[in-house]
C-alpha cells in the first residue's frame, strides 16, 4: 500500500495520475475469467480446442484418438473411457462447465449429460453440408466460448494460408484421386462428398474420383466386384485404427492383390477422418508426401 500522507500535493497528484493511467490494465486483470472447463466425445472439437490451446480438461475415448494420430496428444487432458460408455461418476466430478458433442453421435448420452453440465451439440459432417464451412464456423464457435475470437480468425487464416500453399507444390496426377479404405477382405470404404478427405481435395484444386452416393459420414461401402469397377488413381489410406483385419495384411489378401497396381498411393492416415482443420492439414500433408515418393 502507498502511503500518501507524508506526501506533498504535488506528489498526491502525481501518485493518483500513475494509479488512473494503470487502472485500465489493473482491472481487466481483475476481472479476467478462468478459462471454462470445457469436456468433449468428438474428435474434430478436441482438435480444435488444442489448436487454440484451451485443450478439454477430460475426452471420452482418448486413448484411441491418441493411437489413430500415433502420437501423445492433449497431454494434460484426462480420460474419461470408451466415447460411447463414458465414467459418468468420474466427469461429474470434474464439474464442467459444458460438454460438447457433435450429433449424430452421442445423442443416446444426452440425458445424463445434461444432468451433469450443459450439453453444446455442434454438428459438422453430413453430404448436404458444406464441410469447410462447418469447420470454419466450429473454430469461431469455439473462439466465442472461450473469448478467443481473435484466435479463432488467425487459426483460419492460417490454415487457409497453409493449404494454398500445400496446393502449389502438391503433385497433379494426371487422373482424378480415388480415396479408399480396405475395411475387410470383401468390401472396401471410398470417400465423397461430405468428407474431410473430399474437401480437402477441393481445397487442394484436386479432383475426387467418387461421384457416387455416399451416407452422412461422407463415404460409401462397396463390395470387391464393385471396386474393381472404380476408375481413378487409387489413393489407399492404411490406419492402425482398423478394427477389422490387420490392416497390413488387407491389400495383398485374397482378391484385393489383383485391383491395387504400381500406380497405387498409400497414404499413412495419422488423423481422424471426421476431425476439424488440424486433421484436415495431416491428411493435406501425408498426401503430398506420398504422391513426393510415388
Amino acid at each position: 500500500m502507498i502511503d500518501m500522507g507524508n506526501l506533498p500535493s504535488s506528489g498526491h497528484r502525481a501518485v493518483f495520475l500513475v494509479i488512473l493511467l494503470f487502472l485500465p490494465l489493473i482491472v481487466p486483470l481483475a476481472n479476467a475469467e478462468e478459462p471454462k472447463k470445457l469436456v468433449t466425445f468428438d474428435y474434430a472439437i478436441a482438435d480444435t480446442l488444442a489448436a487454440l490451446q484451451r485443450p478439454p480438461i477430460a475426452m471420452a475415448g482418448l486413448a484411441q484418438y491418441r493411437k489413430l494420430n500415433q502420437e501423445h496428444l492433449l497431454p494434460d487432458t484426462l480420460e474419461l473411457g470408451l466415447r460411447f460408455q463414458p465414467n459418468f461418476e468420474y466427469l461429474a466430478s470434474l464439474e464442467p462447465d459444458a460438454i460438447l458433442i457433435s450429433p449424430p453421435a452421442h445423442l443416446n448420452l444426452e440425458n445424463k449429460l445434461s444432468d451433469i453440465a450443459d450439453v453444446i451439440k455442434i454438428r459438422l459432417f453430413g453430404k448436404e453440408l458444406n464441410i469447410w464451412q462447418s469447420l470454419e464456423q466450429l473454430t469461431r464457435n469455439l473462439g466465442k466460448l472461450n473469448d478467443q475470437q481473435q484466435q479463432a480468425q488467425t487459426l483460419i487464416d492460417s490454415v487457409d494460408a497453409e493449404l494454398s500453399l500445400i496446393a502449389t507444390q502438391i503433385e497433379r496426377p494426371a487422373d482424378p484421386l480415388l480415396i479408399v479404405e480396405i475395411r475387410d477382405d470383401r468390401h472396401v470404404r471410398v470417400y465423397g462428398p461430405g468428407s474431410l478427405e473430399d474437401m480437402t481435395l477441393t481445397q487442394l484444386g484436386l479432383e475426387n474420383a467418387w461421384k457416387g452416393h455416399t451416407n452422412d459420414w461422407g463415404f460409401s461401402t462397396l463390395t470387391i466386384p464393385e471396386a474393381f469397377q472404380l476408375e481413378g488413381k487409387i489413393i489407399l489410406l492404411r490406419s492402425n485404427y482398423s478394427q477389422d483385419l490387420p490392416d497390413s495384411t488387407l491389400p495383398a489378401s485374397g482378391l484385393w492383390q489383383h485391383w491395387l497396381d504400381d500406380t497405387s498411393v498409400s497414404v499413412n492416415r495419422n488423423y481422424w477422418p471426421w476431425g476439424g482443420f488440424p486433421s484436415m492439414l495431416r491428411f493435406a500433408k501425408s498426401l503430398k508426401e506420398a504422391l513426393e515418393n510415388t
